[in-house]
């Protein structure tokens, strides 16, 4: 019974979801039904791409007046690309395969990214590419859609837009003045005029407009504002369809290629078929570096559709684009090659450097990992063939040297980080960062007494903050944000006190100030829990309720000024470090001091405390950093390196690695078992005032005196 009543409203639900199934699929873009698209596979053969063709939807009026339909485009260029893919990227292929679905597109539903997001929606574990092409205002525009199998998103980009009227007088000067050596000949064979005008027809015409608009430029008249009435022909339509077939067969080749060399690191072969389609094209009278160079530019644009911003794959891809262009083309494959070595230099921030005589090539080689290393040795190989052909002993003398097998190479491990992106638009000094999974949140503060909230984005920040925080009046020396984001603490000083003014973040408000330090803060550090309280120092460091505002411990002991707090996991302990050059450890439930750390030569500037509670991190101006025990206090390793003070500091979650900013404008990452340097990020122009590390321990994010934030990741 229970089944039946179970059945009965599932048939029920069914039932009610009908009407929707149904209305979805009126406007499902494709001939095609899903489950007609996604086949069962029973083995591990690669999955070819599916490749679908949107021809225009309408046609312009000069074809329409020749009785051409939009009809007519679509047939000549699916059959065009069938025939190319076919041959060079068959479906049978073992290493290329490709699915094209002519016809497939259904022309009732209008294109663009609202069906491409439909079909992502379904399609989006099969590996698809979508050619667009359209007519509109005027303009011939090439768009395309892809989404790799893999990919949470779809990419939908624009790559050509060109005017078709510009196009269409090109082919039509292209058989005038075809026509007028023809009409030469006729001549010489005695043909009268009226003979030669007949066997002309609107070639003649087209001629005598050539010859007009030439006569007129002469005498220096412009003639882009004055109308001519050329004489269409169905000539002209198939130099278009030609033309937009070629740029097709670009795209879909290039795509292709670049799809099966990320996903199995197969060499383009496009480069291998160019010459066949440069034999297409002699119709329209371009000369092979034209259409060469047309192509790369396509490639260039597919690929910053396709790869992400600030990837590694870009240099390895110009890289492979240049040794396919080998047999083809030497100053193009000279140019791949120079845009790969200059891309590969930029992700390790050396891409100011325009004399390669002036690169650090022992300090690039602390930085080479195993996948570098590879690349450098395929760069070499590349140079090798192009040396005697081209000058490139600018690039040759440091590839050399970096591909010296007695080059023992600092970084064996495959981590590196590179240069993502860098945020410009922070208006102030930056003061600290917060991050986790989702979000990254950054205070500023200006010379107008504000404090500023931003909220950061992937590649843009918001234009304006997200709070203006008005609450002080004196100088802020000191700024905190608490472990879930969602409370700041700032000292306000002013000349005869101190008060520290807490703010709810979400709401922009401020919820109170506290006053208990007649001397300036220094620094401040907010516990987590569910009972978190603020420690604030200045001589002496004081503790408060975060909620009430109410102090409960005051500690006194250091003899100078306390630069650094920072507290345990546990919220038992806290460890200060100050201008006496002494770092202190106290148990705050008893409020006693339990160590004095002593070992530096300068302030302490920061502290830190690893995720475990195992181990206190202290940066000084004397240009070190310390690792120490937190429950013995032993000293367990001095890092050097850094040429001024340290101002900053961060642990990988994981504890793996530890990052250090300093005067010095460097950021360093260390390994934080060994201590030995892994990296130096360069890039910054003034100190690094701030550090965070995401959670996933993939990104490093960076904020600077030159109010500039930076995002590394790894590559």
């Amino acid at each position: 019974q229970n089944f039946c009543q179970q059945l009965a409203q599932q048939a029920q639900t069914t039932a009610l979801k009908l009407p929707e199934i149904t209305k979805s699929l009126e406007y499902w873009p494709l001939r095609l039904l899903p489950n007609q698209l996604i086949q069962p596979r029973f083995d591990n053969s690669p999955i070819p791409i599916k490749i679908l063709m949107v021809p225009p939807a309408k046609i312009s009026t000069e074809f329409k007046a020749i009785n051409i339909e939009a009809t007519e485009i679509e047939q000549i260029l699916a059959q065009n690309l069938r025939e190319f893919l076919s041959q060079h990227y068959p479906s049978q292929s073992s290493s290329r395969a490709t699915e094209f679905l002519g016809g497939a597109w259904n022309q009732q539903n209008f294109p663009g990214e609202a069906s491409i997001k439909t079909l992502f929606g379904v399609l989006q574990t099969e590996p698809t590419l979508i050619l667009e092409t359209a007519i509109e205002n005027h303009f011939i525009i090439l768009r395309l859609g892809y989404w790799s199998g893999q990919q949470k998103q779809y990419c939908y980009e624009t790559l050509l837009k060109l005017p078709l009227r510009s196009l269409i007088e090109k082919s039509i000067t292209t058989r005038a003045l075809k026509w007028q050596i023809t009409q030469t000949k006729l001549l010489e064979l005695g043909k009268s005029q009226e003979q030669i005008a007949a066997l002309g027809g609107d070639n003649g015409i087209n001629l005598a407009i050539f010859q007009e608009i030439r006569e007129l430029k002469a005498a220096g008249i412009e003639t882009e504002e004055l109308s001519f009435t050329y004489q269409v022909s169905r000539q002209d339509f198939n130099y278009i369809c030609q033309f937009l077939s070629i740029c097709q067969c670009l795209v879909a080749g290039w795509v292709t290629d670049i799809h099966y060399l990320i996903e199995n690191n197969l060499t383009p072969h496009l480069p291998t078929c160019l010459p066949q389609l440069f034999g297409k094209a002699a119709e329209a009278s371009e000369s092979l570096s034209e259409i060469a160079s047309a192509s790369i530019s396509i490639y260039q644009r597919v690929v910053s559709a396709l790869v992400p911003p600030g990837s590694n794959s870009l240099a390895q891809l110009s890289l492979k684009l240049a040794h396919s262009l080998l047999p083809l083309d030497l100053v193009l494959a000279t140019e791949q090659l120079e845009y790969s070595w200059r891309h590969w230099l930029q992700q390790r921030q050396l891409s100011a450097l325009t004399n390669e005589e002036k690169l650090d090539l022992e300090a690039i080689k602390k930085t080479i990992t195993a996948k570098d290393r590879e690349y450098l040795r395929n760069l070499q190989a590349c140079l090798s063939l192009l040396a005697e052909k081209s000058d490139l002993t600018h690039i040759q003398k440091p590839i050399n040297h970096l591909c010296d097998r007695h080059c023992n190479y600092a970084t064996e491990k495959g981590e590196h980080f590179a240069l993502d992106y860098t945020l410009t638009e922070i208006s102030g000094q930056v003061c600290c960062l917060w991050l986790d999974a989702t979000n990254c949140k950054l205070i500023g503060k200006d010379s107008n007494k504000t404090l500023a909230l931003w909220q950061l984005k992937r590649h843009k920040v918001q234009l304006s903050p997200t709070h203006q925080l008005k609450g002080y009046v004196g100088k802020v020396n000191a700024v905190s944000l608490s472990p879930d984001g969602n409370k700041l603490v700032c000292s306000d000083t002013t000349a005869k006190r101190s008060y520290l003014r807490i703010w709810h973040l979400q709401r922009g408000k401020l919820e109170r100030s506290l006053f208990g330090h007649k001397q300036s803060i220094q620094s401040l550090a907010i516990s987590a829990g569910n009972q978190p309280f603020l420690a604030s120092a200045s001589h002496k460091i004081k503790l408060w309720n975060l909620q009430t505002g109410e102090p409960w411990l005051t500690l006194f002991g250091h003899k100078k000024l306390v630069y650094a707090l920072a507290i345990a996991p546990d919220s038992q302990t806290l460890v200060s470090g100050s201008e006496d050059k002494t770092i202190r450890i106290w148990h705050l439930s008893k409020g006693d001091l339990v160590k004095t750390l002593t070992g530096h030569q300068a302030a302490i500037k920061v502290i830190a405390i690893t995720p475990d509670g195992q181990t206190i991190i202290s940066g000084s101006d004397d240009q070190t950093i310390k690792l120490w025990n937190l429950k013995t206090g032993k000293l367990l390793r001095t890092l050097t390196g850094h040429q001024q003070g340290i101002s900053s500091l961060a642990i990988a979650p994981d504890c793996q690695y530890l990052v250090s900013g300093s005067k010095d404008k460097t950021i360093k990452i260390w390994d934080f078992a060994s201590g030995k340097l892994r990296q130096t990020l360069l890039g910054h122009e003034h100190t690094i005032r701030t550090l965070a590390i995401h959670p996933n321990r993939q990104t490093i994010v960076s904020g600077s005196d030159d109010k500039t934030i930076k995002f590394w990741r790894i590559i």
